[in-house]
């Protein structure tokens, strides 16, 4: 067979396995060109956006060198320190001022903005260390800072939160690398510093002095120290003024720790006729309270009047009886006040007589020193433990303003016996002895109304808003 042909079948099967062979190549290309342009792949943009790298404050988003210096890593390997994964879009924190609400807690703030209960616990653990967490009033101020979650499905994360339990301490806790809580206490230092308001009465005193920033604790004290002297319903005339230096401490970064304290304070009365001033002032073993120019104790036996913020609306002497429609002694007072007004003893003593008194109502009666005895009628209830022989002390609640017995209205019925017999309390509580200052003590307290003379006219004074309220 050598030199003849091969036979015709020989030729068409080489011509088959070479054109398969092609065939073969040409898929084997295709399928690679298709993977190639078909398969999804990380464009340089991604693949730079998900690079690991280390943050010096793992909640603050990457600088432009934490990323030039994660390119630099060929293969980073596994790190041991906080690190962040940055999306596309970038991340943000959100701080929050957030109040207690009646029943509210600090746990329940956090579960309303979706902190995640582990994280809540963990909060509470740390801040209950520094802090009385059921001791907080409602308004507490918390600032809470939030960071968005990790995933969609997750909760967002805590960060930090401040609370500043009392003025002159803060309390801050933050979110650490690991996911736990650390908590740092600042504490602020404490001035004492002196201020001053005066102003016009225009409505009340009240009013008046609090649209003068005068705060309510320094503003009680005034009312009281001058309580012995001035009715401040009947005596006090539009255009009276009032003029007051109060001590209040202040943190170095502006809270007022405290109301303050009044240190000396000035009051007109009668649309200027008449002119009250009061000195705190201490003696040696004494008690801290209120002295006028002279030296005399404030703290008369009787109290001028045994309601505050009240009106007369009846005086001592003969009048004709609402109720009873014939003249007769009226032995005693009316001061016209709301059902449920707070009545004052007028001085200290002991009860002699208290429940109910025919046309009287309610009544209270209470002997004092010197044969002075005084009668409260028309109470609405009588205080606890204001009983017979029970001591009370001056300025004590010891009943309510009511309508009881022979009365057209509620008001106070209120008489002042001496040795048995009515008089008229109103100038029996003008001219009702003080005790003064005398000897080295009056020398003592002299140089302290200079001082404080002095220190008053070196404040600068907040002058009152004009006021509509009554």
């Amino acid at each position: 067979m050598n030199g003849t042909s091969a036979p015709p079948h020989h030729h068409l099967w080489r011509k088959f396995c070479v054109g398969f062979g092609v065939l073969a190549v040409v898929a084997a290309l295709g399928w690679g060109a298709a993977r190639f342009f078909l398969q999804p792949a990380e464009s340089a943009e991604t693949a730079s956006l998900s690079l690991t790298f280390p943050l010096a404050d793992p909640t603050a988003p990457p600088t432009a060198e934490d990323i030039l210096a994660a390119g630099r890593e060929e293969s980073p390997a596994p790190s041991t320190e906080s690190s962040v994964e940055i999306s596309p879009v970038e991340s943000s924190s959100v701080e929050t001022l957030v109040r207690l609400a009646k029943g509210d807690t600090v746990a329940r703030v956090l579960q309303k903005l979706g902190v995640a209960s582990g994280d809540i616990g963990n909060t509470i653990a740390a801040l209950a260390e520094r802090v009385r967490l059921k001791s907080l009033p409602v308004g507490q101020a918390l600032t809470v800072k939030m960071g968005p979650a990790d995933d969609a499905d997750a909760t967002p994360v805590l960060l930090a939160l401040t609370i500043r339990p009392e003025p002159r301490r803060e309390i801050t806790l933050e979110r650490d690398g690991e996911g736990g809580y650390s908590v740092e206490e600042e504490i602020f230092a404490v001035t004492a510093k002196r201020e001053r308001a005066s102003g016009e009465v225009e409505g009340s005193v009240i009013a008046s002095a609090e649209a003068a920033g005068v705060p309510r604790g320094p503003l009680a004290e005034m009312l009281r120290a001058f309580s012995w002297d001035v009715n401040f319903q009947h005596d006090i005339k539009v255009g009276d003024r009032f003029d007051v230096l109060i001590e209040r401490s202040w943190t170095s970064d502006g809270q007022a720790v405290d109301d303050g304290r009044v240190l000396w304070a000035e009051l007109t009365t009668g649309g200027g006729d008449e002119r009250f001033s009061v000195y705190r002032f201490q003696p040696q073993g004494g008690e801290d309270f209120f002295y006028n120019r002279d030296g005399e104790s404030v703290v008369k036996a009787l109290l001028r009047t045994p309601l505050n913020m009240s009106r007369i609306s009846s005086r001592f002497g003969h009048r004709r009886h609402p109720v009873l429609k014939f003249t007769r002694l009226h032995a005693g007072v009316d001061f016209a006040a709301p059902t449920g007004t707070p009545i004052l003893a007028a001085g200290a003593g002991r009860v002699v007589e208290a429940g109910r008194n025919g046309g009287y109502g309610r009544w209270v009666k209470i002997s004092h020193d010197g044969g002075l005895a005084t009668g409260y009628a028309h109470m609405s209830r009588i205080a606890p433990g204001v009983r017979r022989s029970a001591r009370v002390r001056q300025g004590q609640v010891i009943g309510f303003v009511g309508s009881t017995g022979l009365s057209t209205g509620p008001h106070l019925h209120f008489e002042l016996h001496r040795h048995g017999r009515p008089v008229d309390p109103l100038s029996v509580a003008r001219t009702a002895q003080r005790t003064r200052l005398g000897g080295k003590e009056l020398e003592r307290f002299k140089a302290h109304v200079t001082e404080m003379d002095l220190a008053r006219e070196m404040v600068a004074t907040t002058e009152n808003q004009t006021t509509d309220n009554p």
